[in-house]
């Protein structure tokens, strides 16, 4: 009998320290994840409610919790809120905070710019800072540039535009040996871990579940050499403003790429602003005009897509993998017309969609990513069963510990990688004018949503910059007036405005 009580207490002493050692690692494990702390902040932001939702961010962007790892993430998608809230200070603040830290990788080789990545296959992707994608920094640069056009720094706005563009180059240079390191270093944890991912990628049944999530995305084409022709129509933009016969012909240059992404039926509206350009770097006078940049809807967030796949393994035949996938948000505003006072409305057309943009960056690294989570997930199961046959042998504390913690470990670490720019948008449309003699404005979105009169400067260029998250939200406008340097206005023109901003040749 006291053999018995004795038994009985050692067990329940065992299975007590066993709770208590699972308790400790599940606490140990992520709360939760980028999307879900975001949640609170998009629901104000697409909502129109800009100023809430960064009074929500603003807890966010000073917790240090969970570490530095998602500090550039934080700062990009602070500074777009600001930037829609009206804080401009802040919005240059985050994103000079954002290019901070991604600048380093920009001098990196591909092989060490993937180093964290490639370590992280025994753990999980979202223990790595978050380094930012090609099309995060070159959207980071344009939307500075806007922040300091409106501020009236036009020097630093032709600096951002100038790291935009070498931010695509850098890619042009660099992604495909970048992704071509990360299958060689995965292979060579395949290799070293005694597993061939081959038959895996190969079964009929796993290919079809892949060709069934990633169907939508795959069909998304985006833009040559990582372009974006938001970008590069901007650095039109900034030519024509400059009215310095060079610059203006580097502008017919950034007007021409623009023309050459976009699909004929998108293409009318910036071929003119080509054809502008080229007369007035022939000698010709550049008249006022009006252009106007309507970002409209949410880009892609990234979701789980759990199943089960064949390992092939005698030991661990099939095991449970987490793949990201892009979801793209059906609503939006599609379109908006530019009216003057008076006069014929001119419609809007498609100058860059978002969601292409991201999802060909996202194919690109595709297959890299499928191959990278089947490994990761075939050696962290491998490990699980050889701790827990272990334990089943030894059938010790410390071995029944080793063995729960495995199987703790490999479900905290089967998780997929979503963190992505969420306040990125969907598309962004396009209009231009030459300025009407009414001297205003007005736009309507085609969910009814009107913005204006806008008063237009007689003497340069009227840039107006509206975000709308969701039809029928209120609107984030900015405008900015960039006169044209050296401009001699008729006799029958007004003078310009006081608060008009020079704009300095490069």
């Amino acid at each position: 009998m006291i053999q018995i009580g004795r038994s009985t207490s050692t067990l329940k002493q065992r299975s007590t320290r066993i709770r208590r050692a699972c308790l400790l690692l599940l606490i140990a494990l992520p709360a939760c994840s980028h999307a879900d702390r975001m949640k609170p902040t998009l629901d104000a932001y697409t909502k129109g409610d800009y100023a809430k939702a960064l009074e929500v961010y603003e807890p966010l962007l000073k917790d240090r919790s969970d570490s530095e790892k998602d500090r550039t993430l934080y700062a990009l998608e602070g500074g777009a809120i600001a930037m829609a809230a009206g804080n401009r200070a802040e919005s240059v603040r985050l994103f000079e905070d954002a290019y901070a830290r991604m600048r380093p990788y920009l001098d990196e080789e591909p092989d060490v710019r993937i180093s964290a990545e490639a370590a992280a296959i025994l753990t999980n992707q979202t223990v790595i800072p978050y380094i930012g994608t090609t099309y995060d920094r070159i959207m980071e640069s344009v939307y500075q540039a806007l922040n300091y056009y409106a501020m009236g720094d036009a020097a630093k706005a032709g600096v951002e535009l100038r790291r935009a563009y070498m931010w695509q180059k850098d890619a042009v240079e660099k992604r495909a040996e970048e992704i071509e390191a990360l299958e060689k270093k995965t292979a060579e944890a395949a290799k070293k871990n005694s597993f061939d991912p081959a038959a895996t990628l190969k079964d009929p049944t796993f290919d079809g579940s892949m060709q069934t999530a990633y169907a939508p995305t795959r069909e998304m084409l985006g833009y040559a050499d990582f372009a974006i022709p938001y970008a590069s129509w901007l650095e039109g933009v900034a030519g024509l403003a400059s009215n310095q016969n060079n610059s203006i012909a580097q502008a017919k240059v950034a007007f021409d790429k623009v023309v050459g992404m976009l699909p004929t039926s998108d293409r009318a509206m910036v071929t003119a602003d080509a054809v502008l350009a080229d007369k007035a770097a022939r000698g010709g006078s550049l008249p006022p005009l009006v252009m106007v940049i309507y970002e409209t809807g949410m880009g892609p967030s990234l979701k789980e897509f759990k199943i089960q796949i064949p390992l092939f393994l005698r030991q661990v035949p099939y095991v449970g993998a987490a793949f990201p996938v892009l979801e793209f948000h059906p609503a939006y505003s599609n379109g908006f017309t530019l009216e003057p006072e008076g006069g014929t409305a001119v419609a809007g057309t498609v100058l860059t969609d978002m969601d292409a943009v991201v999802a060909k960056d996202f194919n690109l690294k595709l297959p890299a990513i499928i191959t990278k989570t089947i490994v990761s997930s075939a050696i962290k199961a491998v490990a699980t069963y050889a701790a827990q046959n272990a334990a089943n042998q030894q059938n010790n504390n410390a071995a029944i510990f080793v063995a729960l913690a495995g199987a703790i470990y490999q479900v905290a670490t089967n998780s997929a990688d979503l963190r992505i720019w969420n306040t990125l948008p969907k598309q962004v449309w396009y209009a231009r004018m030459e300025r009407p003699a009414s001297g205003s404005v007005t736009l309507t979105g085609n969910d009814g949503v009107r913005v204006g009169p806008v008063a237009c400067i007689p003497n340069g260029i009227t840039l107006i910059h509206i975000r709308t998250p969701a039809p029928g939200a209120p609107v984030s406008t900015q405008t900015m007036r960039l006169v044209y340097p050296n401009y001699v206005a008729p006799a029958t023109v007004a003078v310009a405005e006081a608060n008009t901003i020079p704009i300095a040749a490069e």
